[in-house]
């Protein structure tokens, strides 16, 4: 990966100058094709998120059915809030945990082939702190990706507790993972610079094969 950097590029990052401002950060995500990368989870994080509160919430709507009565809606909406919650957090504190070992595992390979190359040590220069940085803004994004997607498709159920129809939560919810599977859709039409509706129809038949699959599931365990 490095290997590929312009000579004067190269050794301008050797520096041991610290790394204080966004934009040096920014400009080493470039540098390091980290930019690729953080999209990549970025879309594939967010719509795992988007589709696991999507199973969480069906099948919450399967089993509890209809409810009419505020108490028992409540009731419902704060254990569904609860399931939501902790899956979210487990795919937070997951993706965040596996994805910066992971990519510090290859920078770090990377960088020991480097030195192989060059004959020189590269520790405590600017690559081992472009390394460190890269790998953790990836590990935050995969972290954050699908806790976030996953989070604001649970949220309309918090107001179930002031007063909001549990049936509307549900409405919402799904109106919500909804537009969250066609941004993602039209933010990887985006990248690709194709056919941003395109590829948003691409994407919905996933969203459509979870909820058919966990609602035949749910029936099928009654």
């Amino acid at each position: 990966m490095f290997i590929s950097i312009n000579k004067k590029v190269f050794y301008k990052i050797l520096g041991n100058t610290k790394l204080k401002k966004i934009r040096e950060i920014r400009q080493i995500l470039s540098l390091t094709k980290g930019e690729n990368i953080l999209r990549r989870y970025f879309v594939m994080n967010g719509f795992d998120g988007a589709l696991t509160a999507l199973g969480i919430i069906l099948g919450s709507l399967v089993i509890t059915g209809f409810i009419l009565d505020p108490v028992e809606s409540a009731e419902s909406a704060k254990l569904l809030i609860s399931a939501g919650l902790g899956a979210s957090i487990a795919m937070g504190v997951s993706g965040f945990w596996i994805a910066y070992l992971t990519e510090r595992a290859e920078r770090t390979k990377e960088r020991k082939e480097l030195e192989e190359i060059m004959v020189t040590d590269l520790n405590n220069t600017k690559i081992t702190k472009a390394n460190f940085w890269t790998s953790l803004v990836i590990a935050a994004v995969d972290g954050i990706s699908p806790f976030m997607f996953s989070l604001l498709a649970i949220f309309p159920f918090f107001f179930v507790m002031t007063g909001l129809s549990i049936m509307a939560a549900y409405i919402i919810s799904f109106c919500v993972v909804g537009v969250e599977v066609i941004v993602l859709g039209i933010f990887l039409g985006a990248v690709s610079k194709e056919n941003k509706l395109l590829y948003a129809l691409k994407i919905i038949p996933a969203a459509l094969l979870v909820a058919g699959l966990t609602y035949l599931l749910e029936i099928i365990w009654g």
